[in-house]
């Protein structure tokens, strides 16, 4: 099979990015013929026998590299390919993952009051375009997919939901690495952690009071470009930045407390079930549809903290069946699930 692959990064920075990049990969290894179409290819990525593209943008202005995309996306020669997969706003392409979920359902939840404002109008008009003009569109949960329906009216026929899949020899538990950064930072007892970039849409303002409540050690993993402000108005936090390898610090957690306010599928705390620790979300988590026990989730403050207890009070027995929850998902399983559903759209 001939696949086109259409974004406008081609790197392994970000969770699109990632997902692209391993199913490229997993594809050449099936024997198709891949072809990438991308403004930006990192370097050391186009050893891969992958047939690159370039794919002109404007970068100047997010406006502007919105609408660039939109355009320069609408000139790839579909006719040439068995099939073409989007994962950007583009228009016209067979599949389409909308990995993000709805932008319009961001909006509502992250920043209500937004859908007024120019820039948001056009996001969420592309948007749609994006998934209403695609044969069929890929979302990784249930709860995504219903977003797609509601704002977009997506008829149910052409939407599919492919859960995210996880490395789980790269995040696994792993006691010493355990017992090296616990001591590194000076931890005793439960320890609560934090991972993901952009603290506002994430909730380390309700993960943190959470923490205080419970009288606990919250590490913070990621970036903000705020994140001076961040550290002033919470002292007691332990602030370790965006790190490379989150897989390092991940064992020495008990809890991942995430907060969020929209998340189609939040891969770090399927990341962090894998490395044995259990999940603490909101319902608007899509990942939440994988958690191996009800509880987990909550969107006040109280039952946030409730989450939290029991998945301390749950001990190695709950983070035994977090871990086993995780390898029940590798990464290969929603590979061969998009190419499947590939090959039947390709016939």
């Amino acid at each position: 099979m001939n696949v086109g692959l259409v974004h406008r990064r081609f790197t392994e920075q970000g969770g699109t990015e990632r997902f692209l990049v391993g199913l490229a990969r997993y594809l050449l290894g099936q024997g198709h013929v891949v072809h990438v179409y991308a403004n930006e290819v990192r370097p050391d990525l186009r050893d891969l026998p992958v047939r690159f593209h370039h794919l002109p943008m404007v970068k100047l202005g997010e406006a502007a590299k919105v609408l660039s995309l939109w355009r320069a996306s609408a000139q790839v020669p579909s006719h040439q390919h068995d099939l073409v997969m989007g994962f950007g706003r583009g228009v016209g392409h067979d599949l389409f993952r909308a990995g993000g979920g709805a932008h319009q359902a961001f909006l509502e939840r992250c920043r209500p009051g937004w859908q007024v404002r120019p820039f948001a109008r056009l996001e969420t008009q592309l948007d749609r375009r994006a998934v209403l003009s695609a044969r069929a569109v890929v979302t990784p949960s249930r709860s995504s997919a219903e977003d797609l329906k509601r704002c977009y009216g997506l008829p149910e026929e052409r939407v599919r939901v492919v859960h995210n899949g996880v490395d789980s020899q790269r995040f696994q538990p792993d006691p010493q690495l355990r017992a090296e950064v616990r001591a590194r930072l000076q931890l005793e007892g439960p320890v609560l952690g934090f991972l993901g970039s952009g603290f506002v849409r994430k909730g380390l303002a309700q993960a943190a009071e959470v923490a205080s409540l419970l009288k606990l050690p919250l590490l913070v993993i990621g970036q903000d470009s705020q994140l001076s402000r961040w550290r002033r108005r919470f002292p007691s936090l332990t602030f370790l930045g965006p790190v490379r390898e989150p897989e390092r610090l991940l064992p020495a957690l008990d809890v991942m407390l995430l907060p969020t306010r929209y998340e189609p599928y939040g891969n770090a705390c399927l990341e962090a079930m894998s490395c044995g620790v259990v999940p603490v979300t909101t319902p608007q988590n899509g990942v939440s549809e994988v958690f191996p026990v009800p509880g987990l989730t909550g969107s006040t403050t109280e039952e946030l903290r409730a989450g939290v207890e029991l998945a301390l009070k749950g001990g190695d027995e709950l983070k035994r069946r977090c871990r086993e929850a995780a390898v029940a998902l590798p990464r290969e399983r929603a590979y061969a699930a998009l190419e499947k559903l590939t090959l039947e759209m390709s016939r």
